[in-house]
């Protein structure tokens, strides 16, 4: 009986832990973001080939175990809250070159001053980068590029924070 006890405390506590995430998310809708998909690449078909002249801000890169590549620009700062999640993955059956392009906020959509990206990436490559390639940290807009050589797969997952 006592654990039934338990049981109904932690659902409580994780009932209102839901209930506090949905009120500072609740702005954040999918229209808030939007992005090309996972593509493969070729020299030609890059995004910065393309857009010779686009902005490249390099974000900060560390590497963890296994593929894990944690990605970060801007700091968190007083005030600031989680505005936007996203995450994508894709695999691919040999290596290839993979690009996707981040858009916030999303077409005809107001943004809020972004602090802080963090972008956690699971690649079979350490030839990977993130850049912003138009706006960034202290604006109410960016656009984020990830771009992987020779990799069999790729998959992130983005939370940006601001005010």
């Amino acid at each position: 009986m006592a654990s039934n006890g338990v049981q109904s405390s932690a659902f409580f506590y994780f009932a209102i832990f839901l209930a506090i995430a949905v009120f500072y998310v609740r702005d954040v809708s999918s229209l808030d973001i939007e992005h090309s998909g996972i593509v493969t690449v070729t020299n030609e078909t890059r995004y910065f080939a393309l857009n010779p002249n686009a902005s490249r801000v390099l974000f900060n890169k560390e590497h963890y175990a296994k593929g894990n590549i944690i990605f970060s620009s801007g700091e968190r700062i007083d005030g600031d809250r989680l505005i936007l999640t996203y995450m994508d993955e894709t695999q691919f059956t040999r290596n290839e070159d993979a690009e996707v392009l981040i858009r916030y906020p999303g077409e005809n959509r107001k943004g809020l001053c972004v602090s802080c990206v963090q972008i956690y990436a699971d690649v079979s490559t350490t030839a990977c980068d993130t850049y912003f390639v138009d706006g960034g940290t202290g604006l109410d807009f960016c656009k984020i590029l990830i771009s992987c050589n020779q990799t069999s797969n790729l998959g992130y997952q983005i939370y940006m924070y601001g005010y």
